[in-house]
């Protein structure tokens, strides 16, 4: 009889033991595998952390942006002619009123004394027609003529009346014109270079411009805020109102590209009607005087704008700070020196960090670097980091406290 069993298995013993031999090595290798991942999670992973010292921070907003004119004018050419004269320097102030371009008049002249003309011709004539019409109006009532004379010579009189009118209007188009020849400077300001030169046919339309004079008695800087900074000016604002206050324009300060502070102070003048959809920005502007002239429209600039002072704040990095599907996370190391993940809350940007608003105490030490490489429950190795000095305040004020805090970092 056939042993069923002998045929699944074989004759010999030896596939049995290879069998169990494999199973039994593939169980260890995972072991070992699991084993290692767990010592892996038990290394300290060295970070760098901060304690939180709740300061009285200035709520200084920065922002960037171009300088241009408060006012700027472009010269055109309205009408078609040969440029004669350029009755300015490049580059120079000018005055209102002044006289800057003259285009050839000649051809504008012989159009307005020919319109003149014309005006005179056809008043004469209709001088004429008003004196038979009063002429042929006795005669009608006296039978001499027929109602049907009288009214061809009314028709007549109000036809070359008609005449008169659109005669005078075209020698008024042509004297128009004729003006158009002078090109006066609308403003006072500082005039660009010429764009033709003398002998230059220039012509009404997308090549007209001539030049251009900006203002200089004042300069604009815009620049975009969030949707957030907005609604904290929009809420203090309505706070200030339901107290009473007074409305003052927003003081600005200016930061050139050298970094030198602009000595004039200014305020916000204009503040858009609508958030841009494409930015989440609103675009605002603020006005600066400039009685030296110094400041050329283009020039790179950034405004300050003070919003107070926060009390008690705590200043949380923007590095230590991660999002989690619009979440914002913090680290915080517990008393067991383990990383913890922290829902938290910020307000106001300051700077390079931001104001935590819920989620954090005082005197708890965050991870500013090295979040990235732990979960909930690792070991850390903190290294403390003084924290960053708040707008209008030197960084060498707010080192020495964190000097004294770098065992609390440790914990």
């Amino acid at each position: 009889m056939i042993d069923p069993v002998r045929i699944v298995l074989g004759r010999s013993p030896a596939p049995r033991v290879f069998l169990a031999l494999t199973l039994a090595s593939c169980l260890l290798v995972c072991a070992c595998g699991k084993g290692d991942d767990d010592a892996k999670d038990d290394q300290p992973v060295a970070v760098a952390t901060l304690v939180l010292q709740p300061r009285t921070v200035p709520l200084v907003s920065e922002f960037t942006g171009r300088t241009d004119s408060e006012s700027t004018v472009e010269l055109r050419a309205r009408i078609s002619g040969f440029l004669k004269k350029i009755n300015f320097v490049e580059g120079s102030l000018v005055k209102k009123g002044d006289l800057l371009f003259v285009i050839d008049p000649v051809e504008q002249q012989n159009t307005l004394a020919r319109t003149s003309a014309d005006v005179a011709r056809d008043k004469a004539q209709l001088d004429y027609a008003r004196k038979e019409r009063a002429r042929f109006e006795a005669l009608v009532k006296q039978g001499a003529v027929s109602q049907q004379e009288y009214d061809a010579k009314v028709t007549n009189e109000r036809q070359l009346a008609a005449s008169v009118a659109a005669a005078a209007a075209t020698a008024s188009e042509a004297r128009v014109n004729l003006g158009y020849t002078r090109v006066l400077a609308p403003q006072d300001g500082r005039i660009g270079k010429s764009n033709f030169k003398v002998g230059d046919l220039v012509n009404p339309g997308e090549n007209s411009l001539l030049a251009t004079i900006s203002a200089t008695d004042n300069f604009t800087v815009t620049f975009n805020i969030t949707e957030r900074d907005y609604l904290y000016v929009a809420k203090e604002y309505v706070e200030a109102k339901a107290k009473g206050a007074e409305y003052k324009p927003q003081p600005a300060t200016v930061v050139l590209a050298d970094g030198s502070v602009y000595p004039h102070q200014g305020f916000i003048d204009m503040a858009d009607r609508a958030i841009d959809p494409s930015t989440g920005t609103l675009p605002v502007r603020a006005v600066f005087p400039n009685p030296d002239g110094i400041i050329k429209p283009g020039l790179f600039a950034k405004v300050r704008i003070e919003g107070g002072v926060a009390q008690n704040a705590l200043l949380v990095p923007e590095q230590a700070i991660s999002d989690v599907q619009g979440n914002k996370i913090v680290f915080v190391v517990d008393k067991d020196g383990k990383a913890q993940s922290r829902p938290v809350t910020f307000g106001r940007r300051v700077e390079a960090a931001f104001l935590a608003e819920k989620g954090l105490a005082p005197g708890e030490t965050i991870i500013v670097d090295g979040w990235q490489k732990v979960r909930s429950g690792t070991p850390v190795v903190a290294a403390p980091v003084p924290p960053a000095a708040p707008a209008g305040q030197p960084a060498a004020q707010q080192a020495a406290p964190a000097a004294g805090q770098g065992g609390q970092s440790g914990s």
